[in-house]
């Protein structure tokens, strides 16, 4: 999607690019989209994209704001790069654990780590996705539905092998199973800035936490 978008920039004007050369910026092409990205990113945090400026973007990233037209033609254009960007992240660091190898009871504990560490190292992510689902954008069909749609499959096919090994009740609906794993794991980063703000527990406990969804949703161990 990235490289789609500085294919798109090619028409723009000459004065464009002289605002370019004129800017004195050194970066490549690739390290100077990637920081008006990371701009575009941090300004999502707090505001909709309807409020944040080209201006606000190009002060946020520190480049002549004919840059971002420059690399990405438009703010929707820059906005789908932005979500692009997140989603590929989820799909190599989260999709990909939920697989059906291993010791299932690790391989599900394995997926309810990975989808932590995604939103530890990826905070906007839930804001983004959220703000998607209550007021879609055109990249809601073309960039959210096929991600989700994905990673809910991969899933489902990881819970039922987990059923099939024994480790979940066979008598589960795996779908109710994905949505509760997804979800206790989702809220709790959802919600852990007020915890920490209220100083509750489990705010710094994202490991025992983790414990808690697993003894939730798998059958315990019988020692013979």
């Amino acid at each position: 999607m990235q490289y789609e978008m500085r294919i798109m920039a090619k028409d723009f004007s000459t004065t464009g690019r002289q605002h370019h050369l004129e800017s004195g910026n050194e970066d490549t092409t690739t390290s100077t989209a990637d920081r008006i990205i990371e701009a575009t990113l941090d300004l999502l945090k707090t505001r909709c994209l309807h409020s944040i400026s080209i201006r606000d973007i190009a002060a946020a990233a520190h480049v002549n704001s004919a840059l971002i037209s420059y690399h990405f033609k438009n703010k929707e254009n820059l906005y789908n790069t932005v979500l692009e960007s997140q989603f590929q992240a989820y799909r190599e660091t989260v999709v990909s654990a939920f697989t059906t190898e291993g010791d299932m009871r690790q391989t599900i504990r394995a997926a309810c780590q990975a989808i932590a560490t995604f939103h530890s190292s990826n905070p906007c992510w839930l804001i983004l996705y959220f703000r998607e689902l209550t007021n879609p954008s055109p990249a809601y069909q073309s960039i959210i539905q096929p991600c989700i749609k994905e990673a809910s499959e991969k899933c489902v096919a990881m819970i039922k092998d987990g059923m099939q090994s024994g480790v979940i009740a066979p008598t589960t609906n795996p779908r109710h199973v994905t949505l509760s794993m997804v979800g206790m794991i989702n809220y709790f980063f959802m919600t852990r800035q007020i915890m920490q703000d209220l100083a509750l527990e489990p705010a710094h406990n994202v490991d025992e936490y983790i414990d808690f969804v697993c003894c939730t949703l798998l059958k315990p161990v019988v020692v013979a």
